[in-house]
């Protein structure tokens, strides 16, 4: 009995850890296993402002954190693959997937997770390819049900310790003081799911009073926002907006309920409910709160975030994790260069959207225009300065020698849009002459469907994204080209025709150098219709 609890404890701590492994291991295993068609649905869905909030949720059970669901979202505006209001809805809809986690948690079923577990593995290894990834999905998910149930049988034998007793007598003494505390260890441990799950764990061995469960949701909802703030450093604005934009709408959100869970205290203790029921009820009646009181307000509560932003300082344009004191560890080096990549070309994306849409101030148009260079410059001199050893491991040389390779294209994007679209684009060349053979809004849209998906396949190393630029790319290479044959027909009679026919030219240039960037996600791929990415003019340059 005296050792129960020390073991009770390390079976706890051991919990916690397989219970963060599951939840880590759940998006990678979402990214590597889903599948095209999978990974194709779930863009569709998200693409749609009806069904964000509907993907929020389904991101949010298939990873098993609200946190890696937000800063997934965030991931994604800041490539450009989704917009902020949107992604604020994903946001949304992943706290009520965590509600549903926290539901699962809560009941005594996840006592039997380690024989599905089992199960899950053993199946796996003996089933079809196809199958096969699925089930290493549900593996994952696996993962986290049975380090919750650690957490369960480890939190039973600590009742017989009178230190874990005192510690959380004082805790729960203050209702903030929990809410504080919790709140930061969430924040620490990057789940609010990890959180609750061990908060559960104690409540069903009756270490927690009833009292406490308001605190310990509330604090534990707050503290899952910090995982998008930490997403967003370093980033775009509009992502750093998006961020903040999440925190205050878990903020706001706790407002209305604190009433309601007081009334909730009072009515719900004589409830026939199990105390993990109470805690997974009262989370699930936050988040619904939260999301109707909030809803109407997305908008409002984008443009407070992005407030938020322009009050810190001016964003530097200048590297930002080219750190020399590891320029001698290849490894981490070559990290830092693919991350400093992915910075700038967000920067290159921000200035291309205000060449062409003229939606940021002058001053900063053209200080991107001065900035971009010397941008790329650095990482060029970072790269060449990486200590390169001829015995290093084969995955790592291959991944210098893709980080170099799109190094390049992005010094070629770059001299493009500084150097020659820029001079073009700020000319007086009539975009709205009705007697154009194309429609300037159409190609805009669709060079930034080619762009922000080969970047995304880029920074998301996914190549789903890299094969949608390179179909994207396919169509839009054919409108160019007939754009620019009809052009050169009637450039006497069009204003501007020659100018209009290197700017298409220049777009086309562009975008084949963009694919490079598409081309390293698909470095994974080992089944694929070789042909499937020639278009009818067999284009077969852009086939590995």
């Amino acid at each position: 009995m005296d050792l129960a609890p020390l073991y009770g404890l390390l079976l706890l701590i051991g919990g916690v850890g397989l219970f963060l492994y599951g939840s880590n291991e759940c998006p990678d295993n979402i990214r590597k296993y889903l599948g095209k068609s999978g990974k194709a649905f779930l863009s569709h869905v998200g693409a749609k402002r009806g069904s964000s909030f509907l993907f929020g949720t389904l991101l949010s059970v298939m990873m098993q954190s609200s946190a890696a669901a937000s800063s997934f979202a965030v991931g994604l505006v800041e490539v450009g693959l989704l917009a902020s209001e949107r992604a604020l809805l994903v946001i949304m809809g992943a706290s009520v997937g965590t509600g549903l986690i926290v539901y699962f948690l809560s009941l005594d079923l996840i006592l039997y997770s380690p024989l599905i577990f089992a199960v899950i593995v053993f199946l796996g290894r003996f089933t079809k390819r196809r199958l096969k990834e699925y089930f290493k999905i549900a593996e994952g998910i696996a993962i986290v049900f049975f380090g919750m149930s650690l957490i369960k049988l480890g939190s039973y034998p600590l009742v017989y310790s009178s230190h874990i007793q005192n510690l959380l007598s004082f805790l729960t003494q203050s209702a903030i003081l929990l809410a504080i505390t919790v709140c930061l260890l969430t924040s620490v441990v990057q789940s609010s799911t990890a959180t609750l799950a061990v908060a559960i764990g104690m409540a069903s061995s009756g270490l927690l009073p009833f009292s406490a469960i308001l605190p310990l949701v509330l604090g534990a909802y707050v503290g899952s926002s910090s995982s998008a703030l930490l997403a967003a450093l370093g980033k775009k604005r509009k992502s750093q907006g998006l961020a903040w934009s999440a925190f205050l709408y878990r903020a706001f959100g706790i407002v209305p309920m604190i009433p309601l869970g007081l009334l909730y205290l009072k009515v719900g203790e004589n409830l026939p409910m199990s105390m993990g029921a109470h805690i997974a009820l009262l989370q699930m009646l936050l988040v619904l709160v939260n999301v109707i009181v909030s809803l109407p307000f997305t908008s409002v509560l984008l443009k407070m975030g992005e407030g938020l932003v322009s009050l810190s300082e001016k964003e530097a344009i200048e590297p930002l994790y080219l750190d020399w004191d590891f320029v001698d560890v290849t490894a981490l080096a070559v990290s830092l260069l693919s991350k400093e990549i992915v910075r700038t070309s967000n920067f290159l994306e921000e200035f291309l959207y205000g060449l062409f849409y003229g939606n940021i101030d002058e001053d900063h148009l053209y200080l991107l225009k001065a900035s971009l260079p010397d941008l790329v410059n650095s990482c060029i001199f970072y790269r060449s300065a990486i200590t390169w050893v001829s015995n290093e491991d084969q995955s790592l040389t291959r991944e210098f020698v893709i980080t170099s390779y799109s190094l390049n294209a992005l010094k070629n994007m770059v001299t493009l849009a500084t150097e020659r679209l820029f001079p073009l684009m700020t000319g007086n060349i009539d975009m709205r002459n009705p007697l154009l053979p194309f429609k300037w809004e159409d190609v805009k849209k669709c060079f930034f469907d080619v762009f922000a998906s080969s970047l995304g396949a880029y920074a998301l190393d996914d190549p789903y994204f890299a094969n949608k630029a390179f179909r994207s790319y396919s169509k839009l290479s054919v409108k160019l080209g007939e754009a620019k044959n009809e052009l050169m027909l009637s450039h006497c009679t069009i204003e501007d025709g020659t100018d209009l026919i290197d700017l298409l030219t220049l777009l086309d240039a562009f975008l084949r150098e963009s694919l490079e960037f598409a081309r390293a996600a698909r470095r994974y791929e080992t089944e694929y219709d070789e042909r499937s990415f020639v278009d009818l003019q067999g284009e077969k340059e852009f086939d590995l």
